[in-house]
């Protein structure tokens, strides 16, 4: 996984509306970069709902979202629709995001192993250096922690 005082990788995919968005797209602002296991399922939407109630303060304080999962476009859109999230939502289908950022883990639950996406939240700075890493994010509380971090850049 990425650590602080990486750059961030010239990455990208299309987002839930077909556009093609690279993260260094977002040079010269902020950048809040959260990977989530799959849209539409309880932790992934409460996680996403907490940015989007908190993206007033987040863009307040110079900063973008920018959320990443595995799902395709399709997926994305409707998950972005249904819970009326107001960011990009990157479709990356290809791993290439995921895989740069080294969020592909091995998962055990309930004696069941699989290969996903651990939950994990980047905060990038406007010369696109990452800040701050959260590993194998908790819902509950995240979004305040990483306000507070972007508020103190």
């Amino acid at each position: 996984m990425l650590e602080a005082g990486a750059k961030v990788p010239d990455v990208g995919a299309s987002d839930q509306d077909g556009h093609n968005v690279r993260l260094r797209d977002f040079a010269g602002r902020k950048l809040v970069v959260y990977f989530y296991p799959k849209a539409d399922t309880p932790g992934c939407t409460a996680e996403s709902q907490t940015f989007r109630d908190l993206k007033g303060d987040l863009t307040a304080a110079g900063a973008a979202i920018v959320g990443v999962s595995r799902d395709d476009v399709a997926a994305q859109k409707k998950f972005a629709e249904k819970y009326g999230l107001n960011f990009s939502l990157l479709a990356d289908t290809s791993s290439a995001i995921c895989d740069a950022f080294g969020v592909i883990v091995e998962k055990n639950l309930y004696g069941k192993k699989s290969t996903g996406i651990q939950r994990s939240t980047f905060l990038i700075d406007a010369g696109g250096t990452i800040v701050k890493v959260w590993p194998r994010v908790s819902v509950e509380g995240h979004g305040a922690a990483v306000l507070e971090a972007v508020r103190s850049l």
